[in-house]
This record gives structure tokens, sequence and C-alpha cells, in this order.
């Protein structure tokens, strides 16, 4: 028995015809069929391929399709030039339809000479139908990411753009998505916008996690959304990315306007509130003016009612030092009572000088000079309590139209009452400067000025105990004291201010953090 690589050659012929899926076929030069395979017998519906042997296609054709063919085969035998891989529409007896791939060739005999032709055909209708259906998927894909708003690519793992739509291209500055096909990042945007993209490409690579609705700018004055999610092949390596950008630009200019009207509306609402407080400040300086007027009013009809008894008190006490007593303890009671006459009597002079109406004489006044001659009305008291001066006194200040009489009055009370919470010794400072309006609003003590205008300012600073926080709202109050009872009336700081509103100024005590406390007085330092 031969061995297989012996075997006559139509041993193999005869086992490729009868177990093969494809159609074989050899004709002769008259296209009649000289032999088929056991397949497409059963195509053409025999029960042995011998019963195709001397017919045409067109015994088992439309006439049509078979008239194709056999132009087909005269073309091959004239030229002697094969037809490969033609892709055909064929059409069964029960109607049905199917796509062929067929490839013909001349027939030759051992001696080179053209006896017909042969060919084969697979059957490619599965393919083809899932080709097609590729094919409506794509086409529907396309359509899709050609006709969306949103911007849609796809790069490989260069960063190269394999895919992008029309919305992507223009915003990128191009006309066709084919102009971008190639590009990187760096070869469309500025430098400093591609190496951020770029990054968040290479982020996405690494991870081989998607990168979802990050907010970027990589064209000046544009906003976009964007989403990328890395692509992966059969083995899972990462081969590339896909992204879909939104623009968000409206949205962020809406956003960023809403945020300025809000910050708007937040400066408003401070400047209400603000200008609420000012108002209830304004509101409670005119109760606590009528008060003082009522007051004003009281303590005179008081005066008036008590200086007359107090003279009267005062005769009998200059009778009765004059008189010779038995008892050597009356001289000291009368002693007494004229001590306590004496201080009710300044009490009253205080009371008139509070309530009296005030005539302002003003002039052009050096405030600099004038706390000089202050000080030196008050050195008795500064130096009892062993209390150090220290002058920073402004240079060059303006004269200031100021009655200077009353002001001078002011200091005095002022600097006097910072010397007597100084009972262990201290310092005492005295500054003046100038300052202009910056707006009502800024500051509440300088509302009672024109914005832009210009501001004296006086501080007087001590280094005592200070006023509790409580109290410090009712210094200015008449008959309050935090001296001790029989020391202080209650009324210096009041008149005080009671001059310092008559020239339209503020004055007002707080507690300095380092201890003790500063009395500012703000004067209007406008002459005109």
């Amino acid at each position: 028995m031969p061995s297989p690589t012996q075997a006559p050659d139509r041993l193999f012929l005869h086992a490729m015809l009868e177990s093969s899926p494809d159609h074989i076929y050899f004709k002769d030069t008259e296209s009649r069929f000289l032999r088929i395979n056991r397949a497409l017998a059963r195509y053409f519906g025999l029960n042995d391929p011998s019963e195709a042997i001397g017919k045409t296609d067109f015994d088992f054709h439309s006439p049509e399709k078979a008239a194709v063919r056999f132009q087909d085969e005269r073309s091959i035998m004239e030229t002697g030039t094969p037809i490969i891989d033609k892709i055909e529409l064929e059409a069964h007896r029960d109607g049905k339809t199917a796509w062929v791939l067929t490839s013909k060739s001349p027939l030759c005999d051992e001696q080179g000479n053209l006896i017909g032709t042969f060919g084969i055909s697979r059957d490619i209708t599965l393919l083809k139908e899932m080709e097609d259906a590729l094919g409506k998927e794509r086409n529907l894909l396309r359509a899709v990411v050609d006709n969306v708003p949103d911007f849609i690519f796809a790069k490989d793992t260069h960063g190269r753009y394999t895919l992008n739509n029309l919305a992507h291209a223009r915003f990128l500055g191009k006309e066709t998505p084919e102009e971008v096909f190639g590009m990187t990042p760096f070869d469309l945007l500025p430098p400093a916008a591609a190496e951020l993209v770029h990054a968040d490409d290479v982020s996405v690579w690494k991870s081989h996690a998607p990168l979802l609705n990050k907010i970027e700018s990589p064209v000046p004055e544009r906003w976009l959304a964007t989403s990328k999610i890395p692509i992966f092949d059969t083995k899972g390596a990462i081969t590339g990315l896909v992204g879909i950008s939104r623009e968000i630009t409206e949205q962020k200019r809406a956003q960023e306007a809403l945020e300025k009207s809000n910050a708007e509306l937040q400066q408003s609402r401070e400047e209400l509130v603000l200008a609420l407080e000012e108002l209830r400040t304004v509101q409670l300086q005119l109760i606590e003016a009528e008060k003082m007027k009522l007051v004003g009013r009281l303590a005179a009809g008081v005066a008036h009612e008590v200086k007359n008894p107090l003279a009267i008190i005062r005769m009998g006490l200059e009778y009765l030092k004059s008189q010779t007593f038995g008892d050597k303890i009356i001289p000291s009671v009368l002693e007494e009572i004229g001590g306590a006459v004496q201080r009710a009597d300044s009490v009253i002079g205080e009371l008139l000088d509070f309530s009296a109406p005030k005539k302002m004489n003003k002039v052009p006044v050096d405030v600099n000079r004038l706390i000089r001659n202050a000080l030196m009305l008050v050195r008795g008291e500064i130096a009892a309590r062993k209390v150090v001066v220290e002058e920073e006194l402004a240079l060059n200040l303006p004269p200031v139209r100021l009655d200077a009489m009353k002001i001078e009055q002011v200091l005095v009370n002022v600097l006097t009452n910072a010397a007597h919470v100084m009972e262990e010794g201290g310092k005492l400072t005295v500054r003046t400067s100038t300052r202009q309006v910056t707006g009502i609003g800024a500051n509440i003590s300088q509302s009672n000025f024109r914005p832009g205008g210009r501001l004296l300012i006086i501080e007087v600073l001590d280094t005592g105990p200070g006023v509790p926080e409580a109290l410090l709202g009712k210094v200015f109050e008449p008959f309050f004291t935090t001296q001790p009872t029989g020391k202080g009336t209650g009324l210096g700081l009041t008149v005080t201010k009671t001059i310092v509103d008559l020239h339209g100024g503020t004055i007002e005590m707080k507690n300095r953090p380092e201890g003790g406390a500063c009395v500012t007085i703000i004067l209007d330092a406008d002459t005109d």
C-alpha cells in the first residue's frame, strides 16, 4: 500500500471535493460543468455530483445571474487573468438569497493548453449580514458623534487623536475632523493647557480608571466639563481613551454672575446693617440729647432753688464763726458745716454751668498750645500722684476754630479725671493728629462729619485700672462717677461732652488692651 506522500493527486482532490463545505467546480471552455463537489451538489439540490456534468449555470440560476457568470468565465479564458474574491449575491430557488465569495482561474491541461475554468465559492452570508449590521451601527454612531453638540474624541496611548466629531474639530480651530486626525493637544492648544490635558490622559492610562466631569478651560474664556474613559484590547491592555466634553461656558458665567450678585447682596446687607446701627446710634444720641435738655432744665431749677438757701446758710455760718462759745467742739462743727456748704455750692455751680445756655466764641486756635496750657493748670494734681506726662503732639497742626476757654475746660476735666484714677502713679500720654473722613459707615465716631473733611484727633491715655465694660456707656451721663462718695460730682465728663457736642465733635472713652483707658476727642479741623 502506498504511503500518503506517494498517494496519487486524484486521492487528495477527491478528499477535498468530498469534505470541503465550499462550492468547488470545474468547467470546460463552453462553461459546462466537468465536475463539482458534494457541497455544491447539495446546493443545486442534486443527489449526486455527477448529475451536474454537462450542465451550465443556466440550468441552476436565473438567466441574469447565469449570464454574469458566463461572461466572467469568457473573460478569464480570453485574458488568462483570474477573478479573485469576488462578492456575489445569489438567489436560491426557494426565494432566499445568499452572499458568496468567489475566485475563478483558467483550467489548463498538462501541456498548458486551455481546457476550461475552475473555481471555488464560499458562503459568506453570515459575515455579510454582520458586516452590514456593523456598518449600520457605525453609521448610526457616526451620525450621533457628528451631530451632538458635545465634543467627542478618542486618542491612542501617544496622545494622538484617532477620532473627533465636527463640534470638537471646530472647538480646536479646524473645519473638519480629518484635519485633527493624528495631531496631539500640543499641536492645537496653548502649551500650558496642553500640559494639563496630557497630564489627565496619562492619569487615566496609569490608573485604568475613568476621569469624570472635570472642569477645565483649555481655551481662554471657555469652560468644559470633560470625562475620559480608558479603552482596553481583548487582552486587557490600554490602547487609548475616549472622551466627551460638554461646554459649560454659559453656566460658568451665570454661576460667576450669581456669585457676584450674592457678594454684592451680602455687601449691601452688611451696609444696610451698618446703616441701621448708625441710625440706632443717632436715635440714641437724639434721645440722650433730649434727656440732657430735660436734666439741664431740672438742674437749673434745682440750682436756683438751692442757691438762695445756701447763701443764707453761708451768711449764718459767717455770723456764728464770729461768736465765742464755751463748747470747744462747736467751731469744728461749724468748720465741717462750712465744708459741706462749699461742696454743695460747687455742685450748684457745675449744675448751672451744665444747664446754662452756651454761647460759643469760636476763633482759630493752636490746639497744641491749648493742651500745654491745660497741662499747666492740672500740674498740681499730676505731681501729687507722681504721674509722668508724655506729649505726642503732631507738628504743623492747622489752626482750628474753637471756643478756646471751653475746650480748655474740656481738656482740664479729662486730664484731671485721668490723673485721679492713677493714685499710685502712672503714665499720662497726650496725643494729637489729623485724619480725613473716609465715609459714613467706616467709623461710627466719624458719622457727624462730612466725607472727605479733615478731623482733629485729641487722645488722652492713662495707665489706670480702666472702666468696667458694663459702665463704659454711662461715663458721660449726669451724676455718674466711679469715685468714692464725696469725691467728684459726676458732672465733669457730662459738661465735657456737652461742650464737645456744641463744637459738632464727638468724645468717647474706651479701655486700652494693655491696661488703662483712652479718651478720644474728634473735632472738625476745617476752618471754612
